[in-house]
């Protein structure tokens, strides 16, 4: 009988203490309104600061010319490889160091190995060619000690050899 009682007096204590259901369920919308809020405001000021360092960085890297013909990938969206395979690469646009045989990397793993700000969607193969001047860094926000080079000048669009989807 004790534990029959004890059970009626907490049902009844949490009905008058708790809110309703109605009120329960705007609290925890408004609790995660406010943490979704509070994590993309930090992610947005991160990701700022880490584009923000990799542009000093590579104004303040030195330029300098290819001794050869040089072989290279840039990860990108579809939209942004049809732009550069009609207009070419802009000055200053990101591109791996070297390529590798083999299948191109997954979405995820090509965004975490090179520090990117999205998903790319397609690997482009571009052939620079003797004494083109790239500035050769470190990848910022990425994976430790992988390679990257920017490029100086536009690079043609005739220099875009291959698009390759990612799966």
């Amino acid at each position: 009988m004790k534990l029959g009682k004890s059970i009626v007096v907490w049902l009844f204590a949490a009905a008058i203490v708790l809110p309703s259901a109605v009120e329960a369920g705007s609290l925890a919308k408004a609790a995660t309104r406010g943490a979704t809020r509070s994590v993309t405001k930090a992610w947005r000021g991160a990701a700022a600061k880490t584009l923000r360092r990799d542009l000093l960085r590579d104004r303040a890297s030195r330029v300098h010319s290819l001794a050869k013909n040089r072989t290279v990938f840039r990860y990108t969206t579809k939209v942004q490889a049809r732009q550069e395979l009609r207009r070419g690469i802009r000055p200053g646009r990101h591109m791996t160091a070297r390529t590798t045989a083999g299948r191109p990397l997954s979405p995820v793993r090509a965004q975490r190995r090179y520090g990117l700000p999205q998903q790319p969607e397609v690997r482009e193969t571009v052939r620079l060619p003797k004494g083109y001047p790239v500035r050769p860094n470190r990848v910022v926000g990425g994976a430790a000690g992988v390679g990257e080079v920017t490029s100086t000048k536009r690079v043609p669009s005739a220099a875009v050899v291959k698009v390759v989807p990612l799966r």
